[in-house]
Parts: structure tokens; C-alpha cells; sequence
């Protein structure tokens, strides 16, 4: 017979309770918040502020509302302050997949992701991810709980310290930012510098490791402080030599790596392009972000190349690098082509490391990416309508040597993994949000993909981890939730080493389709040590069936075996995580430049 009112006090959950319940929480305004919580029987609130408060406090006010992570003794000072944040708290199964989750969830939403952990294995689980982070430019923060500081050095059990795992040399290679609090009331200075290191371009991780006294200290109050970004000064000769190189070429061409889609440089590149008819090629970390059906596209280069890109280059005298990370993987085996013979190659980057790295630009410039294409935009002359015409041709002449379709695909399996990509994408919403692990599927995916839009393609090729495309997949559903669907590419050898954390999609009900190209075998080495060494072992994988694996995660998971199973599948598509056990032809070959890296 009472109504029930809903309160939410200082930023806690809303509480649901009586109206008794609610004239006592009214004492909030005369200072007596913990009384009143009593009363209604919530967990009273803590009036000392610890710095493990501080650090939860800081991360909500500079964007952070995610944190994905497994608790443990020496982070939980952390996990407590969390309870009754407005941060959404994720509990994963593995710490190499909650770092890749929020790696996802990073990508999605543009802003860092966190990442909790425990001392020793708990962050040495994250390693291999946290790595990927920094190699793909994706904002996060790992947050690594430690021994309390009066017990380091003195062979405490997982001590990070310097005396022990030393786990900040370990971190200080694969992030931007790594730093122990060791004062207390440096907290929110230390998480403030940590998520501005995180985001300034090239974005990346951003590492903190806390012991556990330090984390449960009391420590004053203090606004947050934010970092001022350094701007670096543009060079606008090198963009005007850049301009002119790319308006009196012959065959001049644009090409787009990771930083480019990092910088969100779609539009502006677009807009370049087309005012000189100039044609856009891109590498399988900027796939999508040029429309691939549009008629200055030539496709990717290096992994998932269709033979247009190269046909180009040949004859292409005038280049333009944006934001590339240009390595082996990406380049062809460092194909000769993209350093154009007694031509113009012009680099640019906003991280000056990779300038010069792997070939020799006759310009390079360090900047930000986009003030500098915004600047050759601006000085570009427009190319003649005779330069124009030639320039037309040999797009056309380059597009014609693309890879002929397939043709008819077969419709029962064991199924061809390149023809049936196309399938998988015509049996999903158009605007769907791709994702590919590492395999063989991959060199499939980034072919046969067919995107128009940017945000639709996430590969993690920067280290080529297995597993990734699966946690990052995740961590993108979560992220859009039911706004738009997300479907992981992996093989069976990825899921059988983190399918695991599909238990983590059943409990949060993230609507992630997980599609398994199934040819029960480490299908990339076998193919590459048969081409390199003439002989395979150990590439053969157990017998598992997917399916019923999945289902013990508490997933929905379908076994593909006619091409109409695609589109009953789809038709479960939104309703919690859903696995398809698609087997393909474990002899089908597709090329992959990695196989001349390794062979010479």
C-alpha cells in the first residue's frame, strides 16, 4: 500500500524505498548522508576520502565510465571505490581479454576504456593486449594493483616493484605513460596525466601501478587537474611541396594507415582526393575509412589487396603516406612500390618515429594529421583537365586487374573461407561493424569485405595477436549494445584459447556475434610452413564441437551447413552473444605477405 520514490544521492545508484525511507534521505541536505543511507537499509558511504576514491572520482570526470577487469587483493582498494560509482564495472574471465574488451570499447567510443587488475599474473596477463593497444593507437588505462610499499622489496608474494617483477620496465615499452603513485595525494595529478598521455596522438595506454596502501590512504579533496596538450608547430613549406608534388603528378596516389583512421581523416582525405581526381589506397588498419566503391578507390594494399593497388604503383610518381604505419604487413613484405622510382614520396605522421623507418620520403612531416591535410587542401592547385583525363585512365586501366569474382557459391559446406565472407555480409544489417582475428580469416575478411563507411573495420595487426578480434569485438558491443550489430571473424584456434569470455557475454548480456571459420587446424602456419619449408606438423587441432562448447558458456551458436543457415542465423542476431560454427576448406590458400618476411 506505500509508493515506492527513487533517489539518487551524491551520484550513487538509484535506490527504490518508501516514502518513510525517503523524508530520512532528505537529511542528506543537513549533512547527515550516512544516517540516512542506514535507514534505508543501504551500505553506508564512507566521509573519509581515500585516494582509491580520488582515482575513481578523476577518471569519471575525464570520460572514463568503463572499467573492464578481474578483482584481486591488491586492487581491491580500487574495486571497493567502484561500488557505488557511476562507472559500469565489468568482471571478465581473462585479464589479456578485459584488456582487449576495453581496447574495443576504446574504439568505439572514442574516449579511454579502463582496465583493473591485480599484482603479478594478474597484470602480466595484460601484457600481450596492452601491447596490441599501444602498436593500434587506442586509448586506455591499466590500473595494477601491488604490494603495500612497507613489504617491497623483501620478497613479498607478486611484488611489482623495483626489487621484484619490476613491472613499470616492463610497461614502459608498450605504453605511453607508466608511473607508480607512490604519494597518495598525487593520485588525482597521476590519473589526470595518465588519461592525457593516453589521448594525445598517436593515442595509446596509459599504465599505473598502485600498492595497496597507497590506493587506501586518506587524502584531501582537489578539483582535477588537466594536462595541457603541446601542439606541434606545422611545417607549411613541406605541406606546400607536398601540394604542388601531388598536383603536377602524372599518377599520383594517397595512401592511408592507422593514424590517418585514428584522426578520424575520412572526410578531409575524401575531399582531397576528389578535387584531384587522385586515387586512394589504403592499408588493412585504414580499411573503410576511403568508400571502397567509390571510383577513386583501389582497395588495400598489403594484406587484403585485390591486385588494383599494386597495378597503380607501378607507374605511380607522386605518393602520399598519411599516418602509415608502413611494416611488413602492411607494405607487401616492404614492397619496393611504395617508394616511387625517380619520383615524390611524401610521409606524414603524428608520430615522428615512423618517419624514414622502412623507406626514404623526399618530405616528411610530425604533426597533427589533421591540421596538415587541412593545409595541402589548401594550397592544392587544381590539376588540368588533360591531367584530369590521364589520370582517370589509369585508375580505370589499375581497377581492371582486380581478382575476378569467385563465381557460384557452393552451397553446402565445407564452404571456400573468400567466397563466403560475401554470404556472411549479405545475411547482415548493412550497417554492421566487423572485426577479424588473426588467421587466415583475416586475409579473407579484409578482401571480400566490402565497406563504404568508416568505424566498420577492426583488425588488431599492429602485434597480430590471436584472440584479439574476439575480446575487441566484444568490447564494440558493448559499447553500441543493440545500436548496431557486431560480428567477430576468429578461427576455431582463437576461440579455443579465449572463448572463455563468452561466459562474460552471457552475464552481460552483450549481443556480439562470434562467426568461427572452422577448419580444425592453425590453418595461417600450416599454409606458411608448407610454402616456406615444404613440410607441416603440430598445426592439427583437437576436435571440439563449437557448438556445444558455446552453449555450456550460455550462448546461442548454430552450425552453418548450407548457405540458407546464414540467414536463419542472422535472424538470432541481437538476442545475447551468438556463436556460428562455419567449416571452411583447410586448403584453400590465400596469399599472405607475411610468408616473404619469414622466408628470407
Amino acid at each position: 500500500t506505500t509508493e515506492i520514490y527513487t533517489l539518487s544521492l551524491h551520484d550513487a545508484l538509484p535506490i527504490c524505498c518508501t516514502p518513510r525511507a525517503a523524508s530520512l534521505a532528505l537529511e542528506v541536505e543537513m549533512g547527515s548522508l550516512a544516517i540516512a543511507m542506514e535507514s534505508i537499509g543501504a551500505p553506508a558511504i564512507r566521509e573519509e576520502r581515500r585516494s582509491a576514491d580520488a582515482i575513481v572520482e578523476t577518471m569519471l570526470s575525464l570520460g572514463v565510465d568503463r572499467v573492464f577487469g578481474i578483482p584481486g587483493g591488491a586492487i581491491s582498494g580500487v574495486f571497493d571505490a567502484m561500488i557505488h560509482s557511476r562507472i559500469d564495472v565489468v568482471i571478465c574471465q581473462h585479464e589479456q581479454m578485459a584488456a582487449y574488451m576495453a581496447y574495443g570499447y576504446a574504439r568505439a567510443t572514442g574516449r579511454p576504456a579502463a582496465v583493473a587488475v591485480t599484482a603479478g599474473p594478474g597484470v602480466l596477463n595484460t601484457l600481450t593486449s596492452v601491447a596490441a593497444a599501444y602498436k593500434d593507437e587506442v586509448p586506455m588505462l591499466v590500473l595494477a594493483g601491488d604490494v603495500r610499499t612497507p613489504v617491497a622489496g623483501m620478497g613479498a608474494l607478486q611484488d611489482g616493484g623495483v626489487d621484484g617483477l619490476d613491472i613499470i620496465t616492463m610497461m614502459k615499452s608498450i605504453t605511453k605513460f607508466a608511473d607508480t603513485l607512490k604519494q597518495p595525494e598525487r593520485a588525482v595529478a597521476l590519473v589526470s596525466d595518465a588519461v592525457t598521455a593516453a589521448m594525445a596522438h598517436p593515442r595509446g595506454p596509459a599504465f599505473l601501478r598502485m600498492p595497496l596502501d597507497t590506493t587506501l590512504a586518506v587524502v584531501p579533496s582537489e578539483p582535477v587537474r588537466q594536462a595541457a596538450l603541446v601542439e606541434t608547430e606545422l611545417d607549411y613549406v613541406a605541406c606546400d611541396e607536398i601540394a604542388t608534388a601531388l598536383a603536377l603528378a602524372e599518377r599520383p596516389a594517397i595512401f592511408l594507415g592507422i593514424g590517418a583512421r585514428t584522426a578520424e581523416l575520412g572526410p578531409g582525405v575524401l575531399q582531397l582526393a576528389e578535387r584531384l581526381r587522385c586515387p586512394v589506397i589504403c592499408d588493412v588498419e585504414a580499411k573503410g575509412m576511403f568508400p571502397e566503391g567509390h571510383s577513386l578507390s583501389l582497395g588495400l594494399f598489403g594484406v587484403g589487396g585485390n591486385g588494383a593497388s599494386a597495378a597503380y604503383l607501378r607507374t605511380c610518381d607522386a605518393l602520399l603516406t598519411i599516418g602509415a604505419r608502413l611494416d611488413d604487413t602492411t607494405t607487401n613484405g616492404f614492397s619496393a612500390l611504395l617508394q616511387p622510382k625517380d619520383g615524390f614520396l611524401g610521409q606524414i605522421d603524428h608520430d615522428a618515429r615512423r618517419l624514414g623507418r622502412a623507406y626514404n620520403p623526399t618530405v616528411s612531416i610530425a604533426s597533427d594529421l589533421l591540421a596538415a591535410l587541412t593545409v595541402i587542401e589548401s594550397r592544392v592547385v587544381f590539376p588540368t583537365s588533360i591531367t584530369v583525363m590521364n589520370r582517370e585512365a589509369a585508375i580505370l586501366k589499375a581497377r581492371s586487374v582486380t581478382a575476378p569474382p569467385l563465381g557460384v557459391v557452393p552451397s553446402l559446406a565445407p564452404f571456400d573461407p573468400r567466397s563466403i565472407v560475401s554470404v556472411l555480409q549479405d545475411a547482415m544489417p548493412a550497417d554492421t561493424i566487423w572485426t577479424s582475428d588473426i588467421g587466415n580469416h583475416l586475409l579473407a575478411a579484409s578482401r571480400y569485405l566490402q565497406l563504404d563507411a568508416p568505424r566498420r573495420f577492426h583488425a588488431s595487426v599492429g602485434l597480430g595477436g590471436m584472440g584479439s578480434g574476439i575480446g575487441v569485438a566484444m568490447g564494440l558491443a558493448m559499447a553500441h549494445d543493440r545500436d548496431q550489430t557486431v560480428v567477430g571473424i576468429c578461427g576455431d584456434g582463437s576461440l579455443r584459447m579465449v572463448g572463455s569470455e563468452i561466459a562474460t557475454c552471457a552475464k552481460y548480456n552483450i549481443p556480439v556475434v562470434l562467426a568461427v571459420f572452422n577448419d580444425a587446424r592453425f590453418g595461417m602456419v600450416a599454409h606458411g610452413m608448407d610454402k616456406v619449408y615444404g613440410r607441416v606438423a603440430w598445426c592439427d587441432s583437437p576436435d571440439v564441437d563449437v557448438v556445444k562448447f558455446a552453449e555450456s558458456l550460455g550462448a546461442r551458436a548454430v552450425r552453418i551447413e548450407t548457405v540458407e543457415d546464414f540467414v536463419f542465423a542472422a535472424s538470432l542476431v541481437g538476442k545475447g552473444p551468438l556463436v556460428l560454427d562455419i567449416p571452411i576448406d583447410p586448403d584453400v590458400r590465400i596469399s599472405n605477405p607475411r610468408n616473404e618476411t619469414l622466408a628470407h
